[in-house]
């Protein structure tokens, strides 16, 4: 397949990769999808960028008058913000996007939901690249059941059909790669790619023999790993069996060698000392604090001496410069079902990992730069952005 240029990719849903189990797509499909495309981008771009003339300009000057001071936290800057209708706009048109991305997909895959849950059953009863293993007694954590996370109707959990992998195709059908316009690459593994570049440069003899993708969804991330380690045992975890009914299907007809397991990050079923390298993609802002303690403890337990705990995420608010910033990447927790994603972001992750057994000299908090994954599997750097990445060795 030809590498697609990028321009391309984020302007049309047919750029987004297509695999066995992927929804078809008809042209009125394309059309509302594309139509999502667009309207982020714009309120993105255009829109999102006017918040901060709003707060310089006005918010914060009526803040000092008042107070005598600038706002000492993001929370006093949303109080603030909260009353101006230019801001309330651009909220109000961001969580309806949400909302309508649920709405569009849904009709998209309920019409195709048995012939999907009949597809990945095919691939579960072949003897393939990798292997699918459940777990019909586990239960569901109620930090992921008590709501509809990002607003998808059912989560990630919920099952109606025979061999149900309806939310599966949900979350894979666009989702990222519309919100973010197919900057994290066809097959949406960019996190994944950009952990993987940055272990190479900067630790180029490190080659992990068993890796571990913690909450590996529908298997984005858990591609990068296959491809940058063909040699390894690869092995993706998550809690909701349609998800990962769904990525063994799909890993398997992209001919990806991936073991997925039904688990808890929190505790698994691994041997002490399993694992080389345990990693993350985007996965410690969607749990509770109490199960991330209980996770960096797991890892701890699970990884070999000598190994790597690797998490990707967005920053902790101790590493934003302004509060403004900081409140505008605390738009999750308050509009989008994400509750846990400030709270996360405001733990001391290296108390923590200390707490865990992780020495505190191989404890680090770095930034990386991101990438974009093209349809021939190789990788460019993006201009701007960057991934924040914490990890520690054992």
């Amino acid at each position: 397949m030809a590498s697609t240029d990028i321009a391309t990719q984020k302007n049309s849903i047919r750029g987004l990769g297509k695999h066995a189990i992927m929804p078809e797509l008809r042209c009125d499909d394309e059309y509302l999808l594309n139509y999502q495309m667009t309207l982020s981008k714009f309120l993105r771009e255009k829109v999102q960028s006017k918040n901060i003339n709003i707060y310089k300009k006005k918010v914060e000057p009526v803040f000092k008058k008042k107070y005598g001071r600038s706002p000492k936290s993001r929370h006093e800057v949303r109080k603030a913000m909260l009353k101006e209708p230019a801001y309330q706009w651009w909220a109000c048109l961001r969580r309806h996007l949400q909302e309508q991305s649920s709405s569009f997909k849904f009709p998209i895959v309920e019409r195709q939901v048995d012939n999907l849950s009949a597809i990945a059953k095919n691939f579960s009863k072949r003897r393939g690249l990798g292997s699918l293993k459940l777990n019909s007694k586990i239960s569901y954590p109620k930090y992921q059941t008590a709501m509809d996370m990002h607003w998808m109707p059912g989560s990630y959990h919920t099952e109606v059909t025979d061999f149900d992998v309806f939310p599966g195709a949900m979350y894979d059908l666009g989702g990222l790669y519309i919100g973010t316009g197919g900057k994290m690459g066809p097959y949406n593994d960019g996190p994944g790619w950009a952990a993987v570049n940055w272990l190479n440069k900067k630790f180029p003899k490190f080659s992990p023999k068993r890796v571990l993708d913690q909450g590996c969804t529908v298997g984005h991330s858990t591609l990068a790993y296959a491809d940058a380690w063909p040699k390894a045992e690869i092995t993706g975890i998550d809690f909701a069996a349609p998800v990962l009914r769904y990525a063994h299907a799909r890993a398997e007809s992209l001919n990806k060698k991936i073991n997925f397991v039904q688990s808890l990050a929190e505790k698994t079923e691994f041997e002490n000392n399993t694992f080389d390298l345990v990693v993350s993609s985007m996965f410690l802002h969607e749990t509770s604090t109490k199960a991330i303690k209980q996770l960096f403890s797991e890892t701890f337990r699970i990884l070999k001496p000598g190994g790597l705990m690797l998490h990707v995420e967005q920053p902790p608010f101790h590493l934003i410069k302004t509060v403004f910033e900081q409140f505008e990447m605390d738009w999750d927790t308050h509009n989008n079902n994400e509750p846990f994603w400030g709270p996360m972001h405001d733990l001391n992750l290296i108390k923590i990992s200390v707490d865990s057994g992780f020495k505190k000299s191989d404890i680090f908090e770095e930034f990386c730069p991101f990438v974009i994954p093209q349809d021939d599997r190789s990788i460019k750097e993006a201009k701007a952005g960057n991934w924040f990445l914490f990890g520690a060795w054992k």
